[in-house]
């Protein structure tokens, strides 16, 4: 447990260095971390994708309201979660967790 932290760790130190990543090299390099085979791997890019566009969707359809808009996202984000733990091993869920978490705190201090 201790050596994953570690690497995400060092990941983190990585990322802060030189020119920004884009979310898929950051991603990418995450997932070499968490050792995803290649089948996991394209699974959960797609994942990501398909994700992405179902809330890129339901943000912008204008029939739905506020509510109804949180609620749909609320639910894509469950599904998203399920089919991530079906994917992926508990140490993989953990670091993936943490990478998200980082990823959160980065943008919520860029603001």
């Amino acid at each position: 447990m201790v050596l994953p932290a570690a690497a995400l760790f060092s990941l983190s130190a990585a990322f802060a260095q030189d020119k920004p990543k884009s979310k898929k090299e950051l991603r990418d390099s995450v997932f070499t971390v968490m050792k995803l085979s290649d089948e996991n791997r394209k699974k959960f890019h797609n994942l990501i994708a398909e994700s992405g566009k179902a809330q890129k969707s339901i943000k912008e359809d204008a029939s739905l309201s506020d509510e109804a808009k949180k609620e749909k996202l609320k639910a894509n984000s469950k599904t998203s979660r399920e089919i991530e733990k079906a994917l992926l091993t508990p140490g993989q869920q953990k670091i993936w967790a943490d990478f998200q978490a980082a990823q959160k705190n980065r943008s919520e201090g860029n603001k």
